[in-house]
């Protein structure tokens, strides 16, 4: 019943391991061009994007595609890049870019170097230079001048010049038609 009262022991220490020295993890970023990740993160397959809550004022310029559902005040120039204009978008500004698609509404001339496709949502108020433009039904153009080629004036959408035997493409609601230009 009587039980002898145990000695005090020292705590026991784990067993001691061998340390290795800390060496320098070299610091990478997923942003170092020299990666895979950092190749398709920095890709062209993905535009740019300006959303709803942002507004820009100045001059957009690069090679990329954009995506824009904010509102811009200014120039657009994108050389080598598509730019969409969001449902949701406002922008005022003049545009140039290898092909420009219109779902909000836009104040100002486009330039378009491939085409132009406007949208059953968009708006457009300006002249539009390009050598293809397609207007779905429901869109809403004021306004519009289309220059088919760079050299040529300006003319009112659907004129024909009959000195002219150069078709170019028009993209009505869901066909496509040829007119003379």
């Amino acid at each position: 019943m009587w039980r002898k009262q145990d000695q005090p022991q020292a705590p026991s220490l784990p067993a001691q391991t061998k340390s290795t020295p800390i060496t320098e993890v070299p610091q990478t970023s997923l942003l170092d061009q020299n990666t895979p990740a950092a190749a398709s993160l920095l890709s062209s397959s993905t535009p740019g994007r300006l959303t709803r809550l942002l507004t820009v004022e100045g001059e957009i310029t690069g090679q990329e595609d954009l995506f824009i559902d904010g509102e811009v005040h200014g120039k657009i120039r994108l050389q080598g890049g598509k730019l969409t204009i969001g449902p949701e978008s406002r922008v005022t500004a003049e545009i140039e870019a290898k092909e420009v698609v219109v779902r909000g509404e836009v104040k100002g001339n486009i330039k378009a170097h491939d085409r132009v496709r406007i949208g059953v949502t968009g708006r457009v108020t300006g002249a539009i230079s390009t050598p293809l433009i397609g207007i779905e039904e429901g869109a809403e153009v004021h306004g519009l001048r289309v220059n088919l080629e760079k050299e040529e004036r300006a003319r009112p959408a659907g004129a024909i010049d009959s000195k002219s035997d150069k078709k170019v493409q028009v993209a009505v609601a869901e066909g496509i038609s040829q007119v003379h230009a």
